[in-house]
């Protein structure tokens, strides 16, 4: 009786494992269809290691705009990272988009930000030495090259040439 108990047991848990497939890890599901030159939702962007040539008081915030808007590089290990903190006219709080897919090369950095709201920021160009005399004062280093901002709204982008100075490092 109880081998034929633990047969049955058995037999049935082979048939509800059959029937149901394979184990899955638990995850969340976006609705959003990926947007243009972004990757899916909940996907991993891609944080490539290179080799950087910039000292680390490159590190630091850019100034974006007036409004108080910031870019934050970080350089870790040869990976680039970091987030922009974008200040909205009529708003009182900032929004953040964070890095999702880098490169760095020598001075050379691209980066794309995850989308907030629909919108997300792209920049190709390099950290170079700026006009200041030490680290300790605004513009020490700049952050020159292709700034573009995407809508997926009005499916448009709108490009342009920045030089954005760095704020005083500590």
């Amino acid at each position: 009786m109880v081998v034929v108990r633990s047969f049955l047991m058995i037999l049935s848990a082979i048939w509800t494992f059959s029937a149901f497939g394979q184990a899955t890890d638990p995850a969340l599901h976006h609705r959003n269809a990926p947007q243009p030159g972004q990757p899916a939702p909940g996907t991993p962007g891609s944080k490539q290691k290179g080799a950087s040539t910039l000292p680390e008081t490159a590190t630091g915030e850019y100034m974006l705009d007036e409004t108080g808007s910031v870019i934050q590089i970080t350089i870790d290990n040869g990976v680039l990272d970091g987030y922009i903190s974008r200040v909205v006219e009529g708003q009182t709080t900032a929004l953040t988009y964070f890095f999702d897919r880098t490169s760095i090369d020598g001075n050379h950095l691209t980066f794309t930000t995850r989308p907030v709201h629909s919108i997300w920021y792209s920049f190709d160009g390099a950290i170079v030495r700026g006009e200041a005399v030490t680290p300790h004062e605004t513009g020490f280093y700049r952050l020159k090259g292709t700034w573009v901002m995407h809508a997926e709204a009005d499916k448009t982008q709108s490009t342009s040439m920045v030089s954005l100075k760095s704020t005083p490092r500590s």
